[in-house]
């Protein structure tokens, strides 16, 4: 009975180990996959642009570069004062429009209010292309997102970018354009490596 059990165990691990090693393997298939598709995006700039010139009068709150359904997209949350903020959806290989969204998320007061204490006017960083620009020149990668929030009366960008084996966020200090954090994560790591 003892040597059954243990005979089951060894099969079950064996199974087990086998499934993992499939699992990884196709994963580093589209591993290499994703990285090629990523190398012919059309951009965060052009991105933000596209978004602006489909929802007139708003300013760019963060864009992230997502996938559904095997389709990259880019994911452009457009914030606009006095009216509802729209995501805008744009294919991230040919940068046609595919959906346009209306955010029913109500937090444009809490934003009026939060640009009414930020002193834009003295910032390094003023646009979502120089904080892509300097997350770049600390971490190489590719940028699939960057994020603008405004909290206590200061501003800072988190960008998020695909490096080899893995990811990496940037948080950039808008007033300074200084980096204040850099967190990698590896895909083969269980936990985060900050600042390495």
């Amino acid at each position: 009975m003892m040597n059954k059990k243990v005979g089951i165990s060894v099969l079950t691990a064996a199974i087990t180990l086998g499934t993992a090693g499939s699992v990884f393997a196709a994963t580093s298939g589209s591993t290499a996959t994703s990285q090629s598709n990523l190398n012919n995006v059309i951009g965060i700039q052009k991105a933000e642009a596209i978004a602006l010139q489909k929802v007139s009068g708003g300013t760019v709150e963060s864009i992230e570069l997502d996938r559904e359904r095997g389709q990259l997209y880019y994911e452009v949350d457009v914030d606009r004062p006095q009216a509802a903020d729209v995501d805008v959806h744009i294919n991230a290989l040919n940068g046609k429009v595919i959906r346009t969204v209306t955010d029913d998320n109500d937090d444009n007061e809490a934003t009026n209010r939060d640009q009414q204490n930020v002193n834009t006017a003295n910032l390094k960083v003023k646009t979502n292309e120089q904080a892509a620009q300097i997350a770049k020149a600390q971490v190489s990668g590719t940028v699939t997102g960057i994020e603008r929030d405004e909290e206590d009366g200061r501003i800072q960008y988190e960008v998020d970018l695909r490096i080899t084996g893995g990811e990496a966020t940037v948080e950039i200090d808008a007033a300074t354009g200084k980096v204040t954090t850099v967190d990698k994560d590896f895909d083969n790591d269980d936990d985060d490596n900050d600042n390495d």
